[in-house]
């Protein structure tokens, strides 16, 4: 009888010790994670969780972002252009036009940097779409006795849209513009988003129009015999998505477009820097090719080239 109840008092014993092992264990988890938390060290740890789901609200009546509001909420999301670098990701902050005190901004590195959280989110995004949109135009190409009425018909306006008359012709045209020409041509065309016309128009890249119904800006300095204006948009959204459909469909730069489909198919990368060669036509500026790789070269930015949207959790900004 006294060993059993010895037995028992040993096993009582052990079941205290595993309990307050287990006790410890936990306890020592809770203060590391606390530690992370009170450290902001989570974003190198798990970068799904960087970003909140938090939504900035600004009242309709002001329709202007303001330069402190922007970085307040950045600060917020720990969004920094070195953390991008490092990750390779980007957070899915989509701003729909420019803060109105961009330009008050006395450090040119704080204002290109701003600038650059502004459109590069932006650009990524169209990107994927005309990503997503290729790989459907291939995968019906590849499957054309499988295609449904309404692949068809979304085919046949694709193709109206893109004014081509082969599948292979669009392939050639919806496709991606490499990440680093669109920044640099949105900080040519813009000065960095201090233009009048991305102010008044959300119009980062310049572009002309002659349509008197269209939507337009027209320039202090135009003869009084011209009759061309500067595009203008609802949002930034829509400024990179005509610039990119400009590219790809306008006849000026059906080099660009070739080179960008030979790189693609030869398992060749699209490189910024080369395809720019072939952007002569889109301005009248001596040299304009060479202006467009200065500023990839000296911004770096091609380290943007594979950068990826953080997909969840979604962080966006909302009129109220």
């Amino acid at each position: 009888m006294s060993k059993i109840i010895n037995l028992f008092k040993e096993n009582s014993n052990m079941n205290l010790v595993i309990k307050i092992y287990y006790q410890i264990f936990f306890l020592i988890i809770f203060l590391v994670l606390l530690s992370l938390i009170f450290s902001q060290k989570i974003y190198d740890l798990d970068t799904s969780r960087v970003f909140s789901d938090n939504v900035l609200k600004i009242k309709k009546e002001s329709n202007l972002y303001s330069v402190k509001l922007l970085e307040d909420n950045y600060s917020n999301n720990n969004f920094s252009i070195r953390k991008i670098r490092e990750t390779n990701l980007v957070p899915n902050i989509i701003i729909p036009k420019l803060p109105n005190d961009l330009k008050e901004i006395r450090s040119t590195n704080n204002r290109k940097e701003l600038f650059i959280k502004i459109t590069l989110p932006i650009i990524i995004k169209e990107n994927e779409r005309l990503i997503f949109l290729n790989k459907k135009i291939s995968r019906l190409k590849n499957q054309f006795n499988l295609t449904s009425r309404s692949e068809a018909i979304w085919l046949k306006n694709t193709m109206k849209a893109y004014k081509v008359n082969t599948i292979d012709r669009l392939l050639i045209k919806v496709d991606a513009v490499p990440v680093s020409i669109a920044l640099a041509q949105a900080a040519i065309e813009s000065g960095w988003g201090t233009s009048r016309f991305a102010y008044e128009g959300n119009a980062l890249f310049g572009q002309y129009i002659w349509s008197k119904s269209a939507k337009g800006i027209i320039p202090n300095d135009r003869n009084s015999n011209a009759t061309y204006k500067i595009k203008s948009f609802d949002s930034l959204k829509d400024s990179v998505a005509s610039y990119m459909k400009n590219l790809n469909t306008n006849s000026h730069y059906e080099e660009f477009r070739l080179n960008r489909f030979i790189m693609k198919n030869n398992n060749v990368k699209p490189i910024g820097n080369i395809l720019a060669t072939y952007l002569y036509n889109y301005s009248i500026e001596d040299d304009y090719p060479s202006k467009i790789q200065d500023i990839i070269r000296v911004n770096k930015f091609e380290d943007f080239e594979t950068v990826k949207i953080i997909k969840k959790p979604i962080s966006t900004f909302e009129i109220i």
